[in-house]
């Protein structure tokens, strides 16, 4: 199972992250099925959040663009040593970032 590594769980833990964790010692870490769900199929940006970017997923990474250009507006790459769950787990961690999600209920976009 590949999951997020420890320096990437505790950056989703200090931006507000909350979702079913599995548990190794003592520390958490997320499978990249969670991360892919925890993403957002579009994100809008701008004034009045618009136009809308889609999730696309690559070899080379994955990220947000319109379509049909396929230009990213937001895109992490892959590097070959990491696994597939920190690759998305940094690119939700940059949205959190940019102010394109959040996590607190209280503070919804």
């Amino acid at each position: 199972m590949k999951t997020t590594s420890y320096e990437t769980s505790k950056k989703l833990a200090k931006i507000g992250f909350k979702a079913e964790a599995h548990h190794k010692f003592l520390y958490s870490y997320y499978d990249l099925e969670t991360i892919l769900e925890a993403l957002p199929t579009k994100i809008a940006r701008g004034e009045g959040r618009a136009p809308t970017s889609s999730f696309i997923f690559t070899k080379d990474g994955m990220g947000y663009a319109q379509k049909p250009q396929i230009e990213f507006q937001e895109f992490i790459e892959h590097h070959e040593n990491a696994s597939l769950a920190d690759t998305a787990a940094r690119l939700l961690i940059l949205l959190h970032e940019k102010g394109l999600i959040n996590f607190n209920e209280k503070e919804k976009l």
